[in-house]
């Protein structure tokens, strides 16, 4: 399941935002980035897709803590409007479900279709309404809803997952492996505050699942380079791998640090650092969640839905972020990945296209804008100005009045005021701890 489409009316400042996920060639642009200062609801619009893939009865559910806030509060009698389009892949197209009586088992579409969903809120109340249909009719099935249908019955192909900023590594032994579930409200709780399983999954999929679970999360985290400086998840050993305490409370995580014995030590997930936790937490997590929705093992190449991520850069250095977006573009290329972030180490691994500038016009509104600049050609401070409106941010002023005096003291012509500014800045900046081993070169004599 891919987003094509979303338009957006009076949910907190988003008055009216369309957002196109497509290519140029038609085909759902398998990354998309917010970026926009504090309080400009790049959460919520991930919360809206979150809302507008799941239905109204879940997403109702899913919102249940948040819907209080979403009315536009500068228009009291305007009602909420989230429209969404959504596509399927062709290569999974003939083992999925559409509907009761269409895909797998009976009817099928000859190409996958394209399904159009409506939720509203309506001024006063807390409960979404809305509908679904599909682009093409389903003979004998005129009042079918196939998206309510698919998220009660949680049929596989329809993956939609969710990550907000708590991110943690569930502790082994707290998930309740006997609680009925519900695998499409689940995956999309923790954009809304929730715990994700992460990790858990090793004591929910059952033995054989559980295996392809761990030796998918090797070639994820070490072969595709997901976690720099862990060079082995060790799957070996007293029967291997066979719950999550086995995962992440031994040492199974292989360093490139060598110990005295000149062997690279090992330790435990948990002993690793907040970024490395986090990174394992909600990966495990889409690995898990798809593994649990198809029933089988399916190769991180292959897997395919929505996953939504809420400051994807969170807790990791500088040096990591630049690393995140290429290696999850490579290990999991039919993933559709929809983020927001602060970091501007995140963007040079887009393209134009992928990167939407989130801002506010003259009524407050926000607007979505896509950016019609490669940051990948860009300079870290060309990026700062281009993306987060810091123009000016580099030199400091400090260091501003440095670059002014060496400029001064060096110029033989400069005039008797600039002489001035030259020793009230050298007065200054001594003040302020910055000395200098050489002196201003004499001024020429005037003629």
């Amino acid at each position: 399941m891919y987003l094509r489409r979303l338009h957006v009316n009076n949910v907190k400042l988003l008055r009216d935002v369309e957002i196109d996920f497509t290519g140029p060639d038609g085909a759902p642009r398998m990354w998309t980035v917010f970026v926009g200062e504090n309080r400009l609801c790049k959460t919520t619009l991930l919360q809206t897709i979150a809302v507008a893939a799941s239905g109204p009865d879940k997403g109702t559910h899913l919102a249940t803590d948040v819907i209080e806030s979403w009315p536009d509060l500068r228009r009291p009698d305007g009602s909420i409007s989230i429209k969404a389009d959504f596509g399927f892949s062709a290569a999974r197209h003939p083992r999925r479900r559409y509907s009761p009586g269409v895909g797998v088992i009976g009817r099928a579409f000859l190409a996958p279709p394209q399904l159009h969903t409506t939720i509203h809120l309506k001024t006063g109340r807390g409960i979404f309404e809305g509908s679904s249909r599909y682009d093409q009719p389903i003979g004998g099935e005129p009042d079918a809803d196939p998206l309510a249908w698919a998220r009660r019955e949680n049929v596989s192909d329809w993956m939609v997952a969710g990550y907000g900023t708590s991110r943690l590594l569930r502790s082994s032994g707290t998930t309740d492996t006997t609680r009925r579930r519900d695998p499409a409200f689940d995956r999309l709780k923790p954009l809304f505050g929730a715990d994700l399983l992460g990790t858990a999954f090793m004591d929910l999929l059952g033995p054989e699942l559980a295996h392809g679970f761990a030796k998918i999360l090797q070639q994820v985290f070490v072969e595709g380079g997901l976690l720099p400086a862990i060079t082995q998840l060790e799957l070996r050993g007293r029967g291997g791998i066979r719950s999550t305490s086995h995962l992440i409370d031994s040492q199974r995580f292989e360093m490139d640090i060598l110990g005295d014995d000149g062997k690279r030590i090992r330790v435990p997930a948990t002993w690793l650092s907040q970024g490395y936790q986090a990174v394992i937490a909600w990966l495990a997590d889409v690995v898990g969640q798809i593994l649990l929705e198809t029933g089988e093992v399916v190769p991180a190449a292959e897997m395919e839905g929505i996953v939504l991520v809420d400051e994807i850069d969170l807790h990791l250095h500088p040096a990591w972020q630049v690393q995140l977006v290429p290696a999850l573009k490579k290990v999991f290329p039919r993933l559709q990945f929809i983020a927001t972030t602060h970091s501007p180490m995140v963007l040079p691994a887009l393209t134009a296209d992928e990167v939407f500038i989130l801002s506010r016009d003259d009524a407050g509104s926000v607007v979505a804008t896509q950016s019609q600049q490669s940051p990948a050609l860009l300079t870290g401070t060309e990026i700062l100005e281009s993306f987060f409106a810091l123009p000016g941010l580099y030199p400091t002023e400090l260091a501003a009045k440095v670059q002014s005096y060496g400029r001064l003291a060096n110029d033989p012509t400069r005039s008797a005021a600039d002489d001035a500014v030259v020793a009230a800045l050298r007065t200054e900046l001594a003040a302020a701890g910055v000395e200098f081993d050489w002196e201003p070169v004499p001024r020429e004599p005037t003629p």
